[in-house]
């Protein structure tokens, strides 16, 4: 009579599939890794875009408050708040919450101003003098002390991302943001 082998009982793994189980949780690991790597992307995205917003409102509010005309103006580095100086010239607005705030690399903004494209103006600062046009600033987008505005669309995107933000306002100043993905 055979004796039965002490192996023959025993369980446990085989190597094979010890390796299937590990080359399983690579892949996992790996989709997770690019989940999370995009998602930061997306936090700061959604972070630039509110900050707009909000600085929009802000300055809806403080037009009505003062009782001035606000503009807004994008430039190849960010956007500005401007104010009306004592001799009609359009200046950095630049108090508090309305300073100029750049939007840094990768993102950017497009802009709509009453359903027409608007490019990004040439960064300067206020004109010196009355007589200097080549350093005349003028606003995209104006806020007025009535709680109207310029009926305008911003969208916030990064470059090479799929999704991006969409900022829009009415002739009445409503202003609605959505997220939208470029599929």
């Amino acid at each position: 009579m055979r004796q039965p082998s002490p192996l023959r009982g025993a369980s446990g793994f085989t190597l094979i599939e010890i390796l299937v189980v590990m080359v399983i949780v690579g892949i996992l690991a790996t989709f997770a890794t690019l989940k999370i790597g995009n998602r930061s992307m997306d936090d700061r995205l959604q972070t630039e875009s509110e900050r707009f917003e909000q600085l929009v409102k802000l300055a809806q509010e403080e037009s009505q408050v003062k009782g001035i005309p606000i503009g807004l103006r994008f430039t190849t580095s960010g956007y500005q708040f401007l104010s009306l100086n004592d001799k009609g010239q359009w200046v950095d607005y630049g108090q508090g919450a309305l300073r100029d705030r750049p939007l840094i690399a990768p993102f950017y903004a497009e802009v709509q101003v009453d359903g027409r494209s608007v490019a990004p103006a040439q960064d300067q600062q206020s004109a010196t003098s009355i007589n200097d046009q080549s350093q005349k600033i003028l606003p995209q987008i104006l806020l007025l002390p009535g709680g109207e505005s310029s009926a305008f669309a911003v969208d916030v995107k990064a470059q090479n991302y799929l999704s991006y933000f969409h900022i829009e306002s009415d002739v009445l100043g409503r202003i609605q943001f959505e997220r939208r993905s470029l599929q």
